[in-house]
């Protein structure tokens, strides 16, 4: 009996030490999971960045792209909504029903439906504190549509798609409401202050509170810049002083302001010390919106050399700005300063990011429209991708475009008021090539990467081959039209004490 005590009396520390080590070690785990900081700029020209030949000084992103991935063959919708409910999914907009024409408006119903999983409800699955700063734009009617039922755990920041950055206010035609969040209640606090600003005082809050606690952060930072309406920022750059008109030169400051609040983000994840074990992700949703108009929605970007932008299927409006990068722990340095020329779609970026995490063991169970590139990038091999459906809607009859290997189709008018050609320096229009045959386009884009040659004419076989293409994807078990995306009167700010808020159950 003594002897059985003496062992039970050696054996409880031991157990106990086991216990103790075991938690440490499941507790190790979940802090070496990478932290990722998922960003997207909107609105982005090609040409808005300095390493792409603006006159636009972006000092931050021009040093980061020599630390980074470049993909240079990077496809994104011609506008925002539909982007974006690929990057918070892996999944082609046709197949959810998020192709609109013109993005989600206010009073609007759509959204991501909600049997597909978004990244951050991914991500909570997996141990990580979710936190969104900016904006969402991808369906609000319901609380269950928005940031905070849609997986982050806190959400600073507008619903809909456009505010003034000072005041807050979205405009649909006559109707004026407010729309700026923290949670699911509408923030006063920082009326009348610019919005960038206060993002970056939000988003340090957040991931300090989740550095403190030991867990891996996600961090989506949906910025508002450069997007209309074409507010003076608080502070200029003496290096825009000289870009003309008067717009671009305030488009200029915006990107310049943008560009500081970039470095200084990254500041913050090196001062926390978490910089080493970050992954990091900037994309555009579209191209840039030109100086096609006066009116709305005309801004100042250039795509130069692409044609035409953010609305239109041409090169300048799909073609995006997307670089991966991160800390020593997670990003290999053999990949820093590298061109991917692997073609590639806004859905792969969440695969990748996964994979990149090492996450690729949940990535079969998500049936994702995107694939991962980490591989082919790490390893440089060839993209997996030699096809890109960059836009379908009305069953592929209109305002639809594929690229197959070299070969892009364009079938339909193209959406947008606009065509041509936007320099830099002087920035000044010059026309698109006359184009009698306009409903259908063919470029051969190894050739002719600007667009200037429709050769449709010439390849009847090439066009029938591309549009048997876009049928297979109509015919696709996911495929759907776009979702109602009509104005309903319960959304009207008036009943909801001023403010664009949800209107539904």
């Amino acid at each position: 009996l003594a002897t059985v005590s003496v062992l039970y009396c050696l054996l409880i520390p031991m157990i106990m030490m086991f216990t103790l080590l075991t938690l440490s070690l499941s507790t190790t785990v979940v802090s070496n999971q990478p932290h990722i900081l998922y960003m997207v700029v909107d609105d982005l020209g090609w040409t808005d960045v300095g390493f792409h030949g603006s006159n636009f000084p972006t000092p931050v992103l021009d040093k980061l792209v020599t630390e980074s991935v470049e993909m240079s063959k990077y496809y994104v919708q011609p506008s925002c909504s539909p982007t974006r409910s690929s990057l918070m999914t892996g999944r082609y907009p046709f197949n959810m029903g998020m192709q609109h024409l013109t993005t989600i408006i206010p009073g609007s119903t759509a959204h991501i439906p909600l049997d597909v999983k978004t990244i951050a409800e991914v991500m909570k699955e997996q141990g990580y504190e979710t936190h969104m700063v900016g904006k969402w734009h991808l369906g609000y009617a319901s609380w269950k549509y928005t940031p905070i039922g849609r997986g982050f755990d806190t959400f600073t920041g507008y619903l809909g798609g456009m505010i003034d950055y000072y005041n807050r206010t979205m405009n649909a035609g006559d109707i004026v409401g407010y729309d700026f969040w923290h949670n699911t209640a509408a923030d006063y606090t920082h009326d009348g202050s610019y919005t960038l600003t206060d993002y970056m005082t939000d988003s340090e809050a957040a991931l300090r509170k989740t550095v403190a606690a030991g867990k891996p952060s996600f961090l989506y930072f949906a910025h508002q810049n450069i997007h209309i309406p074409i507010d003076v920022p608080p502070t200029t750059s003496p290096k825009c002083e000289s870009v003309s008109p008067d717009r671009r030169k305030t488009l200029c400051d915006m990107m310049s302001v943008l560009d500081s609040a970039i470095g200084e983000t990254l500041q913050l994840y090196k001062d926390l010390g978490i910089w080493n074990n970050t992954l990091m992700i900037i994309t555009t949703d579209n191209g840039g919106m030109t100086y096609y108009q006066d009116a709305f929605p005309g801004s100042a970007s250039s795509n130069w050399p692409l044609r035409a932008g953010k609305t239109t299927l041409f090169e300048g409006g799909v073609k995006g700005v997307c670089l991966l990068t991160g800390g020593d722990n997670v990003f290999p340095s053999n990949i820093r300063n590298l061109k991917y020329f692997g073609m590639a779609h806004a859905a792969d970026l969440m695969p990748t990011i996964l994979t990149a995490a090492g996450m690729s063991d949940i990535v079969p169970s998500l049936e994702f429209d995107g694939v991962s590139h980490w591989e082919s990038i790490t390893k440089n091999l060839t993209s997996p991708r030699s096809e890109v459906p960059v836009n379908i809607v009305y069953s592929g009859l209109n305002y639809t475009s594929i690229i197959n290997n070299d070969m892009k189709l364009i079938v339909g008018k193209v959406q947008g008021a606009y065509d041509g050609y936007w320099t830099v320096s002087p920035y000044k229009e010059i026309p698109a090539p006359f184009d009698p045959h306009n409903t259908t386009r063919l470029f051969n884009l190894s050739a002719d990467p600007n667009e200037y040659h429709n050769i449709a004419e010439s390849h009847p076989e090439i066009v029938e081959f591309l549009k048997q293409r876009i049928e297979s994807y109509v015919k696709g078990k996911r495929y759907s039209e776009p979702s109602d995306n009509g104005f309903h009167p319960a959304a009207a700010p008036r009943l909801h004490n001023g403010t664009w808020a949800p209107f539904l159950p």
